[in-house]
């Protein structure tokens, strides 16, 4: 048996309604992003665009505007919702 993320039932509802919005997951280090953008993925199979924000420098706003071209397309190709999530 694996671990579902308490907050999977409520992000499959959400993510499963038509809607032109691109729905980005952030949270600090460690708390379970990645672990529940693949629960997702797997359970009602939208598009993930994944980017890691890891980086020495502070990234600036044409990294996030790049992050955000990279969703609209990944939308505009499926037809579907994206989940973004980056790692950091």
């Amino acid at each position: 048996m694996s671990y579902e993320r308490s907050l999977l039932s409520t992000l499959r509802t959400e993510l499963s309604r038509p809607t032109p919005v691109i729905h980005v997951l952030i949270g600090p280090r460690q708390v379970g992003k990645t672990t529940i953008a693949r629960q997702i993925e797997k359970s009602i199979g939208i598009p993930i665009v994944y980017a890691t924000a890891d980086s020495p420098v502070p990234l600036d706003s044409a990294w996030i505007e790049t992050q955000w071209r990279r969703a609209i397309a990944e939308g505009a190709a499926s037809g579907s919702p994206v989940l973004s999530w980056f790692t950091s």
